[in-house]
């Protein structure tokens, strides 16, 4: 018989059992992208609660411990990314547009805040003056290493390119064990580190990648929502460990304005949904941190000064 053909009854059992097989089709599915997320989660981290350590007693050691410290703090997570399950994905031709492209875009933002503030490092804080020569081991990690193309997977690939810069930033450490290398953090360098934090090439770039999150299609949002969370993943290591290495800033009474911009900053960090949509209006809800991050962290940029 055909479903016009049957009595009322069994035409209501034949369309709930028809939409109970579609509603178990639909389930499984997100169950089984629930759980692949979850595996993936488990061998590569996705969400990242906590910034880098810094030992109790930092506040008390010595400049030259500080400055190790510091530069630590500031490629503790390109470190993470070159050492994780998958290694640098952001070269990868294939994967890191279909498969890997929020870990890809991830890597992007890092290195991106990576540069930025080991320049600022070098050219500033790790000098005796502005007139001081750089450290030769940092100059040519940021003028040659970490001046390659993230893209870059061949001759040579980013990569090999980054280790080798990370290497020439332990031999920069290494000669301040020796007593021959300089680092010489003064509070115009505190404020100076504000600023470029603040500024448009950090907080400011990643703003301006959300700012027009609502016309974005939703795979141009996702990537960008992810490389704004690089970026913030760095800056967060490099904010907090300043801040407990030099409690001169915190003697400016702006606890509570830093502690406000590092709870936006871990939001941004652990941010992971399933799926990313425009109509969720993610866009504007990481904007909202960044911007309210921004707006603390000039407060305590400001107080510096003072």
């Amino acid at each position: 018989m055909k479903l016009p053909e049957l009595p009322t009854i069994l035409k209501l059992r034949v369309v709930l059992k028809t939409l109970a097989v579609q509603v178990c089709l639909l389930l499984g599915i997100l169950v089984l992208a629930w759980g692949l997320q979850r595996v993936y989660s488990a061998v590569d981290a996705t969400t990242f609660p906590e910034p880098v350590a810094v030992p109790a007693d930092a506040a008390q050691l010595s400049d030259n411990e500080k400055g190790k410290i510091l530069l630590d703090a500031i490629t503790h997570q390109m470190r993470y990314e070159l050492n994780s399950t998958f290694g640098w994905s952001f070269n990868d031709i294939i994967f890191n547009r279909f498969v890997l492209d929020n870990r890809a875009y991830r890597q992007y933002g890092v290195y991106h805040a990576t540069k930025f503030l080991l320049d600022l490092y070098s050219s500033q804080i790790a000098k005796l003056g502005s007139s001081d020569r750089e450290s030769e081991f940092l100059y040519k990690a940021r003028i040659n290493s970490f001046a390659m193309d993230p893209r870059s997977f061949m001759f040579p690939s980013a990569e090999g390119s980054y280790k080798k810069g990370l290497r020439l930033l332990d031999q920069y450490k290494e000669s301040l064990d020796k007593g021959t290398g300089v680092y010489n953090c003064r509070t115009d360098d505190l404020y100076a580190s504000f600023v470029t934090v603040t500024g448009e090439n950090m907080l400011g770039y990643a703003i301006g990648l959300l700012e027009k999150a609502q016309a974005m299609p939703f795979y141009e949002l996702d990537n960008r929502i992810y490389e704004v969370q690089g970026i913030a993943l760095v800056l967060r290591d490099f904010i907090s460990t300043l801040y407990v290495l030099y409690p001169e800033i915190s003697a400016k009474n702006n606890e509570g304005n830093m502690a406000a911009a590092m709870d936006s900053l871990n939001r941004i960090c652990t941010y992971d949904p399933l799926y990313i949509t425009s109509s969720f209006n993610s866009g504007e809800l990481i904007l909202s941190y960044l911007l309210f991050a921004k707006a603390r962290l000039e407060d305590v940029r400001d107080s510096i000064r003072i």
